[in-house]
């Protein structure tokens, strides 16, 4: 269990700064959000990141993702706090990507039976009006889920997602 990992080494210190300076008040570094993005049902303890950020744009994740990866700092994605597996657990530490905030329905294709969405789409989103649709991509489906937390049903699986926009 990492709740005392309640210094961030340098490097995560140097990050989270560059970030608040980017992010202001969509940057969070205090205990009960963190603990709030660390929940999982498994029998595993919390392992809170060092830092939550809700983007709002594919630049916003790019700029997470540069500034993170240049000192190598875990980044773990959080959809709506769905886990079941524990994948939001931050063993190492790291900075929390909420994608609640990246929630517009893109583009309905009904004669294609597909759509596009931002990672922080819930499937009740997608079930509700104007939309109506209903897509299940593994048995432990719900309709809180969103498509960018991973588990059986995230984006990883190709079989829910066609094409992702990662730049």
């Amino acid at each position: 269990m990492n709740a005392g990992h309640i210094q961030p080494s340098e490097r995560v210190a140097t990050v989270i700064a560059e970030l608040k300076e980017l992010f202001g008040e969509r940057l969070a570094v205090g205990e009960a959000i963190r603990r709030q993005h660390a929940n999982s049902l498994t029998f595993i303890d919390a392992q809170l990141p060092d830092t939550v950020v809700w983007p709002e744009s594919t630049a916003d994740v790019v700029a997470i993702v540069r500034q993170a990866s240049a000192v190598a700092v875990p980044l773990i994605a959080f959809g709506a706090g769905t886990s079941l597996e524990g994948h939001v657990n931050a063993p190492d530490g790291g900075i929390a990507v909420d994608f609640s905030r990246m929630n517009r329905v893109l583009q309905v294709r009904p004669d294609d039976l597909d759509c596009s969405v931002e990672a922080g789409v819930t499937r009740q989103r997608l079930r509700s009006p104007p939309h109506r649709l209903i897509f299940s991509c593994g048995p432990g489906s719900r309709p809180g889920d969103a498509w960018g937390h991973g588990g059986d049903r995230g984006i990883r699986h190709d079989h829910c997602a066609l094409r992702l926009d990662a730049r």
